[in-house]
C-alpha cells in the first residue's frame, strides 16, 4: 500500500517483482518478492509515458496482482488512477478504481475529511471480496 509517490512505488513493486535487480546472494533471493495485492491511494507520477499514458517502465503482465485505486478528480496527479485503471483493464487484470469529485491530495487517514474516512472502507470491503 502505498500513498502518492508510495503509491508510484507500491505500483512498481506490483509490477516489476520478476525483474532481477541484483545478483543473488543466497536462498533468499530465489524468493518471490510478488506482491499479493496492491493498494494505490492517491497514487502519483504514473502517467509518465508518451502524451500522459502509462509510465513505460510499468510492465504488466499475468503476474500483476489484484490493484484497488483510489483518487480524487481535483487532485494535482488524478491522472495517474485513470491511465493506471485503464491499462490494467485493457490487460484484463483485476483492478478497482474508486474516483471522488472532491478531496485534493494527501488526506490520508484525515478524520473530517470524505475521502480520508472513506477509502478505509472500500479497501477493507475489496480485501474482503478478494480473499
Amino acid at each position: 500500500m502505498g500513498f502518492s509517490a508510495g503509491g508510484s512505488l507500491s505500483a512498481r513493486a506490483s509490477t516489476l517483482s520478476g525483474k532481477k535487480t541484483y545478483p543473488p546472494v543466497d536462498a533468499s533471493d530465489s524468493l518471490s518478492c510478488r506482491p499479493d495485492f496492491a493498494l494505490l491511494i492517491y497514487p502519483a507520477y504514473l502517467d509518465l509515458g508518451e502524451n500522459r499514458t502509462l509510465t513505460p517502465e510499468l510492465q504488466l503482465t499475468k503476474d500483476t496482482p489484484p490493484i484497488f485505486i483510489f483518487q480524487t478528480a481535483d487532485d494535482t496527479y488524478g491522472n495517474s488512477a485513470l491511465v493506471m485503471t485503464t491499462a490494467l483493464r485493457d490487460a484484463k487484470l483485476p483492478v478497482e478504481l474508486h474516483y471522488l469529485p472532491k478531496g485534493g491530495h494527501g488526506y490520508g487517514l484525515r478524520q473530517g475529511s470524505f475521502a480520508g474516512t472513506t477509502w478505509p472502507t472500500l479497501a477493507e470491503n475489496w480485501l474482503k471480496r478478494i480473499f
